[in-house]
């Protein structure tokens, strides 16, 4: 079978997890990727952790480059360098390489550039390790328990939706080139991707000056313990009476510490402690199976250690070997382009010699470039709350037409919920006659986009969605597996109607497999990962990373899976299906620890923000209530260096703190010591003096924090929109810049309903007669059903 980017040639210069990752993408999918080391490797060769079977391999490079090739270059031989520029498709380039250089060695090469905090602007010279990265996303504000400190999560996420927005802009790039044979530069910082997979608490900051604080109960779940593991369940109102028949708890329903919603959520602790008594001894998958069919969200927090042997992955045929070591499975699976990993991950320099480095023939550029790189696509969006629209989101930006496609009776769950609206999602706190067209969830979410209400329940809905796929490209859709069966809108039906169109679905475990019905929720999919079995407090229950961490995730691994298929398309004119297995896809960015799990059947406890590589390394707090600044020390002059800025020199000789392995036997009197210089002291005040003394340190951001910093700022990452019913605001933006065509935030959410007309006249070109034939049926709204 053919791959998505047959013919592809990257060269892969890049030191860093997100570069190598996003290379790692596109080989994966049939791109001819060389990664260029230096005469001692690629530093990710010496990253930890190591393989119990092989000590001198780094599970992160072993992750990050299998189906690669490996050359060595000397650092001074700069021809060398220029010839394999010269002859690439796209050049990924490490943070000291003038990007502008390859545009003029090569005009039709896009090159890449991903750093922390890009090449210029106010944080060029801060050291970003992924907590300074997750602290300053605003993310961290949310994660962990009041009274304690806040957790940065696990892993290097950060790098790793870094290196996906970096393939995202690369792919963009290649759609466009398509049309005018030029490259350009695409730029990623790693700081303003983790800024724009943060909940938008800070887009709610910008409507009503309120900022979430981690005492806030916004989230309707809790965890239980069972025998074998822990179990997050979630309990929306509407699903009272299915939670107390699915855990044998009848007589809770009309007790009245919890008969009624506002109750219930005062009495939260008493509910889950006699739920925790009910389910002690069940077995957690068997708890988990048992409230999802009665439509009840839960979870199951997998260990690491329980993924090589979880037996819905294995039913799906997950996990796959390559050169006899294990890799994780795709992504994405591609009905027309599956991936196929060619081999494992290079020796260092193993394709010395091997390859030829000439010059393509050089295609003049054509003049008729669109504005955007993306005009001319036309998506359908059958989607709610953030993944779905997520992904609908990214393709808008860089000039897709996308078209929401919105049901009357089952509204968007981020325009509207099925209780009283809360003052705190609207501009000034107040609903409005609308407040499904002010909600900053939905705002924040949709710019960019058309919405279309029809109700897919009636034969003239179905019969309009169809006359739009007739001339569409793309349609998404993350509701449950088997949605657009039911609507008669199967992949094999709407390629009879389109040929060539790319459908994308996003169910959270996958279209098959004994948890392929689940429903999920960003926390739940955190939980199936392995993710937050590895963040805790020392003795905890695991923990998640905000409200949805994983959502945003999903859409931009389905963006880039819809990418591929087009670059595909572009070439063959042939479409496909795809599946974005949102749990599947995520996995990967905890793929080191997860081999290494595999490896020694052993998971790592749960120690906060402490890890071994570092010490310090943990959010310390500041003055003010719940105010914390992280401080890393990555290495031994950096410790010096907090020594010597916290007044404290002979801390660093002194025998408890010499070196890393005294600060990690004597760390809970080094926090004390560090907490007492912190707590007194503003947060950005101690973060840009331990930042201008050469150590990794942020202020742990707010919302409001997010809304004012200038680094963003300079980025401009946020654009004030109009919008008819909520008023003129900034918005939160995305990290994807691209040199010569970039994308843009153009105009606000649309109203409900917003686009009807537009979509019949001049989308359809439906005769005044049938529009407004439609327009009076049940089939098209311009307000939510009652019962909606």
């Amino acid at each position: 079978m053919p791959t998505a980017l047959d013919g592809l040639r990257v060269v892969d210069f890049s030191d860093s997890l997100a570069g190598q990752y996003c290379a790692r993408l596109l080989a994966d999918f049939g791109a001819d990727v060389t990664l260029i080391e230096p005469v001692e490797g690629s530093a990710i060769r010496r990253m930890q952790p190591f393989s119990v079977t092989e000590p001198n391999l780094s599970l992160h490079f072993w992750h990050l480059n299998a189906g690669k090739r490996s050359i060595v270059v000397d650092r001074a031989d700069a021809e060398r360098r220029d010839a394999m520029l010269a002859a690439a498709d796209v050049a990924i380039l490490p943070e000291d390489f003038d990007p502008q250089r390859v545009e003029r060695l090569n005009p039709g090469c896009i090159a890449a550039s991903v750093s922390a905090f890009g090449r210029d602007g106010p944080l060029e010279d801060w050291r970003g390790p992924e907590i300074v990265l997750q602290a300053l996303s605003g993310m961290m504000n949310n994660n962990g328990a009041y009274g304690h400190e806040p957790l940065y999560g696990v892993g290097n996420r950060a790098s790793y939706a870094a290196g996906l927005a970096t393939c995202i802009g690369i792919l963009v790039a290649l759609h466009e080139r398509h049309s005018s044979n030029l490259g350009q530069v695409v730029s990623v910082d790693a700081a303003e991707t983790a800024a724009a997979m943060c909940f938008p608490y800070v887009m709610r900051h910008i409507y009503n000056g309120s900022i979430h604080t981690r005492q806030d109960q916004t989230i309707p779940a809790g965890q239980v313990k069972c025998r074998d593991g822990w179990v997050c369940i979630w309990i929306y109102n509407h699903r009272w009476h299915a939670v107390c028949t699915a855990l044998d708890l009848p007589h809770l329903e009309n007790d009245p510490r919890f008969a009624e919603p506002a109750v219930r959520r005062a009495n939260w602790e008493t509910l889950y402690e006699i739920i925790q008594e009910k389910v002690t001894d069940q077995c957690a998958e068997e708890l988990v199976e048992r409230l999802q069919k009665a439509q009840v969200i839960a979870a199951k927090a997998y260990r690491p250690s329980e993924q090589l042997q979880n037996g819905h992955l294995n039913d799906r045929n997950y996990w796959e070997k390559a050169d006899g070591r294990l890799i994780l499975g795709t992504p994405y699976r591609m009905s027309v382009t599956p991936r196929k990993v060619a081999s494992g991950a290079p020796a260092l320099g193993e394709a010395n010699g091997k390859i030829a480095w000439t010059p393509p023939e050089r295609i003049p550029p054509r003049q008729s470039s669109p504005r955007l790189p993306l005009e001319g696509l036309r998506v359908i969006e059958i989607t709610t709350a953030w993944a779905g629209p997520m992904a609908g989101r990214v393709l808008a930006y860089f000039g897709a037409q996308s078209i929401h496609v919105e049901s009357p009776n089952r509204v968007n769950s981020w325009r509207l919920n099925r209780e009283k609206p809360n003052p705190i999602n609207f501009p000034d706190g107040e609903a409005g006659s609308r407040p499904f067209d002010r909600s900053f969830l939905f705002n924040s979410q949709n710019v960019n986009k058309l919405s279309c209400i029809l109700n897919l329940k009636t034969e003239e809905g179905r019969k309009t969605l169809r006359r739009l796929v007739a001339v569409a490209d793309v349609l998404i859709c993350n509701f449950r597996p088997g949605t657009l069966a039911k609507l008669g809108l199967d992949y094999e039906s709407l390629a009879a109607i389109k040929s060539d169109i790319i459908v994308a679905e996003l169910p959270a475990f996958g279209g098959r497999g004994p948890m392929s019905s689940y429903a999920a929720l960003g926390p739940t999919m955190e939980m199936a990962t392995g993710m937050s079995a590895m963040m805790g407090y020392p003795g905890g229950q695991p923990e998640n990373s905000g409200p949805s961490y994983l959502d945003p995730i999903g859409g931009f691994n389905a963006a880039a899976a819809i990418l591929m298929a087009l670059y595909h398309r572009d070439r063959t004119g042939e479409g496909q299906y795809i599946e974005v297995p949102q749990v599947e896809a995520a996995m990967q960015f905890i793929g080191a620890e997860l081999l290494l799990a595999a490896e020694t059947g052993g998971d790592p406890p749960p120690d906060g923000n402490r890890v071994l590589h570092m010490a310090p390394h943990d959010a310390f707090p500041a003055r003010g209530e719940d105010q914390w600044v992280v401080i890393a020390a990555e290495d031994h002059r950096q410790w010096v260096a907090l020594c010597a800025a916290m007044g404290r020199p002979e801390l660093a000789s002194d025998p408890r703190f010499s070196d890393l392995a005294a600060r990690k036997r004597n760390e809970a009197e080094l926090t004390s010591i560090i907490c007492e210089w912190t707590a007194i002291r503003d947060k950005h005040a101690v973060a840009r003096l331990l930042q201008y003394a050469g150590v990794a340190a942020a202020p742990v951001a707010n919302a409001a924090d997010v809304a004012a910093s200038t680094y963003l700022a300079y980025r401009g990452f946020f654009t004030e929109l109009d919008h008819p019913d909520a008023g003129r605001h900034r918005h939160p933006g995305l990290p994807i810049h691209l040199s010569r065509t970039p994308g843009s935030q153009r105009r606000a959410a649309p109203q409900f309903g917003g686009h009807n007309q537009h979509v019949l006249r001049h989308i359809l070109a439906f005769s005044a007669c049938d529009i407004d034939r439609i327009s009076k049926s049940d089939a098209m709204a311009a307000v939510p059903f009652p019962d909606g």
